[in-house]
């Protein structure tokens, strides 16, 4: 398990350096983008699994997939370097979508219906307040999150440092992988 979780790391960290394609090809650089989110995912998940010691993984194969502390230098920053490279893939091409409208639309529709289904209400001036207070609470809450994980999504995704975490998960990828 640790070789695997060495080369995800590996390979998440040469789709975090996607900016160092985009001069390459246009194409690449989007292509690196869309597999870096898949990438990113199970470097969440496996993250996730490490931190909270659930053993999904080590269960499957045999392995604890954390690397011993003094395994090689700075072993103990390993799930620090997972979870940011995580966020920085998961975050790249999610940045820009505005899916706090989407989900206030939907809680907004769902609560006008069971309005109307389970309480009876069938007057279209109640179930258009109901509809608009809903859609209106649920998107300034949800507006504010997205502002926070945009901020950080650029932070991340800014080309220099998405580079420099990129070259980190390297690293930490051979170290691991060489354990």
């Amino acid at each position: 398990m640790v070789a695997s979780i060495g080369i995800l790391l590996i390979v998440g960290g040469i789709l975090a350096c996607a900016p160092l394609f985009k001069r390459v090809s246009k194409g690449l650089e989007r292509f690196m983008v869309a597999l870096g989110l898949l990438v990113g995912i199970a470097v969440i998940i496996v993250t996730i699994d490490a931190a909270l010691n659930l053993g999904i993984f080590s269960s499957i194969l045999g392995t604890n997939p954390v690397p011993a502390s003094n395994a090689f230098p700075y072993a103990q920053y390993f799930l620090i370097v997972m979870a940011v490279l995580g966020i920085l893939l998961f975050s790249r091409p999610l940045r820009n979508v505005r899916w706090a409208s989407l989900v206030a639309l939907g809680i907004g529709i769902l609560a006008a219906v069971s309005v109307y289904t389970f309480l009876g209400v069938s007057s279209a001036v109640i179930l258009g307040v109901v509809f608009l207070v809903i859609l209106l609470i649920v998107y300034t809450l949800l507006r504010f999150v997205e502002d926070i994980l945009e901020f950080i999504g650029s932070v991340l995704a800014f080309p220099p440092i998405a580079i420099i975490i990129g070259l980190i998960s390297i690293y930490f990828g051979i170290m691991v992988y060489g354990v």
